[in-house]
This record gives C-alpha cells, sequence and structure tokens, in this order.
C-alpha cells in the first residue's frame, strides 16, 4: 500500500504499462508499490485539476485513457478509454477542466476533447486542426485565454492560439508563429508563475530560450538562449526534451538526451532572464523527468536503459545531489509526481 505522501508515475511504454512509486522524503528513496496494464504503450500524463484523475496518452493505440487515482493509495484503474485523432505524444488539460487538448507529433495536428461532468474523457475530439509537421506539446496559458504548440526541427516554430473555454475552440492568432532561433527546434514550454514569462526547450538547438509574455494579446517575443551544454560539449550530438520551472519561479531545469545531464539555469526575479548554474550527470537519454511537490525531489526517467534517477534537491541554491537509482520498465517515458492528501 502506498502511504500518504509523494506518489510517482512512470509511463513505461515499452512495456504497456503505468508504474506507481512511493517516494519516501525522509530516506530519499522510491519504491515500486504497484502498475497499470493498458492495451497500447502510454506516453504523457497529466492530472486533471482536482487531482482526480490522468489523462494518459496511449500512443501506440491512438487512444485518450481516463485513470482513477485511488486517494487512498495512489493506485490507478482505468475509468475510460476513447479515439484519438492520431497518436497523441502530449496532452494537457485546460484550466476549466472541460477540454483535453493534445498535440500529434506524427500527424501535425492539434485536437480539443470534451471532458464530461465526472471529470473523464469518453467522447472523440469535438475539433482537430492541421498545424504541421512534429507538433509536439499544447499548453494554455495561466488565464486559460491562448494556447501554444512548439514545433521541433521542420517548422522550428511555436504556433500561437487563441482559446475559446466555452466552446473549446482553437484559432491561430495574429501572428500565428513565434518563429525559433536558427536550427533551434522548440519542442516543449512552460509559463513562470507571474504570467510574464514563458521558457522554450529547443531540442535541436540543445538549448533553453526566455520569452517574454503578452497576456493580454497571447503572443511570445524571444529575450535570450542559453545553451544547456557544455561550450566542449560536440555541437552535432545529442538533443533536449523537457524544461521544468521550480514552484517559487527562481529556477529552470531541462534534460539533455546524449549529454546525459539536467541543466539547471537560476531566473533573474526582475527581469526574467537566465544564467548557467549547474549539469548533474543522470541515466542514458533523459527525455522525461519531473520537480516533486514541495520542490526538494527531482525523478528522472533515463529511457536508453529503463532507469529511474532520484536526486534531492536543495530549494534555496536549486541544486541537484544523486540519491538513487533504479531499475524500472522499459523506455520510460513520462514522469510525474503528486502529494497524496
Amino acid at each position: 500500500m502506498v502511504r500518504a505522501g509523494t506518489v510517482v508515475y512512470i509511463s513505461e511504454g515499452g512495456d504497456n504499462r503505468i508504474a506507481v512509486y512511493a517516494l519516501d522524503e525522509e530516506t530519499a528513496t522510491l519504491s515500486r508499490k504497484g502498475e497499470l496494464l493498458l492495451d497500447g504503450a502510454p506516453g504523457a500524463l497529466a492530472f486533471s485539476g482536482d487531482g482526480k484523475w490522468i489523462y494518459a496518452a496511449v500512443r501506440s493505440e491512438k487512444k485518450f485513457a481516463t485513470l482513477a487515482i485511488d486517494p487512498a493509495t495512489g493506485l490507478l484503474s482505468i475509468a475510460a478509454t476513447v479515439a484519438a485523432a492520431g497518436n497523441p505524444a502530449y496532452v494537457h488539460p485546460d484550466a476549466t477542466g472541460r477540454w483535453l487538448l493534445a498535440a500529434y507529433y506524427g500527424e501535425g495536428l492539434v485536437s480539443v476533447s470534451p471532458i464530461n461532468e465526472k471529470g473523464l474523457v469518453v467522447e472523440e475530439p469535438v475539433q482537430v486542426l492541421d498545424i504541421g509537421p512534429k507538433a509536439h506539446c499544447i499548453r494554455t496559458d495561466p488565464a486559460n485565454r491562448f494556447a501554444f504548440t512548439p514545433h521541433p526541427m521542420d517548422l522550428n516554430c511555436v504556433d500561437q492560439f487563441r482559446f475559446d473555454a466555452t466552446t473549446g475552440e482553437l484559432a491561430l492568432n495574429d501572428p500565428p508563429t513565434m518563429p525559433g532561433g536558427e536550427n533551434a527546434g522548440p519542442r516543449h514550454l512552460k509559463f513562470h508563475p507571474n504570467g510574464k514569462w514563458a521558457y522554450v526547450v529547443n531540442e535541436q538547438g540543445k538549448s533553453v530560450t526566455f520569452c517574454h509574455y503578452d497576456a493580454e494579446k497571447g503572443l511570445l517575443t524571444k529575450q535570450q538562449t542559453l545553451s544547456t551544454h557544455p561550450k566542449d560539449w560536440y555541437a552535432d550530438s545529442g538533443s533536449c526534451a523537457e524544461v521544468k520551472i521550480s514552484e517559487d519561479g527562481r529556477f529552470v531545469y531541462a534534460s539533455n538526451r546524449g549529454h546525459e545531464s539536467i541543466a539547471s539555469f537560476t531566473i533573474d526575479p526582475e527581469s526574467g532572464r537566465l544564467a548557467e548554474l549547474e549539469r548533474v550527470p543522470t541515466e542514458k537519454t533523459p527525455r522525461s523527468f519531473d520537480l516533486m511537490p514541495g520542490g526538494r525531489f527531482v525523478v528522472v526517467a533515463g529511457q536508453g536503459e529503463g532507469k529511474l534517477a532520484l536526486y534531492r534537491r536543495d530549494p534555496e541554491t536549486g541544486r541537484l545531489t544523486r540519491a538513487q537509482t533504479l531499475d524500472c520498465g522499459k523506455s520510460p517515458a513520462w514522469v510525474m509526481g503528486r502529494r497524496l492528501p
């Protein structure tokens, strides 16, 4: 049984299951408590706003699954499944809890699916937009009025949408995109808690870009880009995957595949600009990671060899210290943590 505390969910795509781990913060250890078998490979996960559900992209089956979280144990059960518009690479519920937005890397689509009054996704998407190759992420802004989709590689831009939370409709903004830097390849983005800044991780550029955000117009403007790699690292090797911001808005973290590290940066509280902090070694192909609630721990999934790395995090300095390494299932593609009541 998982007792009250932090529960960590890992999409083990190579085994068609989502693993459930308990994080003991006193001993800084993860222990496996259960798993949920699916009919296909899970990828992206997202919590519902009320914390009762997880929305999962079942990628190989081109489905969305709504998973019920046992409030006492954190263990999962399948509450509903429904067809998606393709193979969803990213899922994101809007702030009202009425809509599940998704991005489709292979198909170059974004979609909006209704979430019913119980919190389940049981209907197929009500809107599907063809927005071009390699749509990798979709997120609404803090005010839930706009949405954004980065495209690495081919298009090298971030799509900018107006979002109607009443109807669930997406419409391209004016201008419709923020261009990426040269050979950057925007992949994921996160908004700062103040709602005025956003941080984009660049897959091909192996960098993080700080953007000003005009919350009235829903537009991003690039301000600064810093490399996630050391200056002497091979320029034609590796790629970035994920970006996270600490709850207090003081630090940014990004995962380096190939360099096999987590890069961290400080955020200037007045300007939002980044300064390099450190890089810590991690497991092979760190695609996904998450800062645990409370900010004292970070869990990283090494997709290359099926390993998890747990780090203690100093909330004051932002620095990471390895606490544990353990095996998990094949091809871990997503990491997500929450606290039980």
